[in-house]
């Protein structure tokens, strides 16, 4: 299963990073690795994001790679929208926007999510 991807809604490129349902730890590592080797090169606020972390794993190292990633790839970020966040998941990604200075977008579905980037 491909992680990170790019996805066309309605005539906007998306980049999708899906960690749902995943187990691995160093998969879920990986896929913030590929995701900044590919947002790095993009112009500054030229890139939308959504992540799905519905069900996924996570641990102190891989919170710890997110907000390196975070920090990393804020200046390419127009917009940026979750799904999946709940629990303890959601006051992570509360600190990580307090880190970054970025809005997050919380969702509850993709669709609204795709929609939403769509018109940023």
């Amino acid at each position: 299963m491909e992680r990170v991807y790019f996805k066309e809604h309605r005539g906007v490129q998306i980049l999708m990073m899906d960690l749902s349902n995943s187990r691995d730890l160093a998969e879920n590592i990986a896929a913030f690795d590929r995701a900044e080797q590919m947002i790095v090169k993009l112009p500054q606020k030229s890139v939308r994001q959504l992540t799905n972390v519905a069900n996924a794993h996570y641990s102190t190292e891989a919170v710890d790679r997110m907000k390196r990633f975070s920090a990393t790839v804020t200046p390419q970020m127009l917009a940026s929208a979750a799904i999946g966040v709940g629990g303890i998941k959601k006051i992570v990604l509360q600190s990580l926007i307090r880190l970054t200075g970025r809005e997050i977008k919380m969702f509850d579905d993709a669709a609204a999510a795709l929609d939403w980037l769509a018109a940023q």
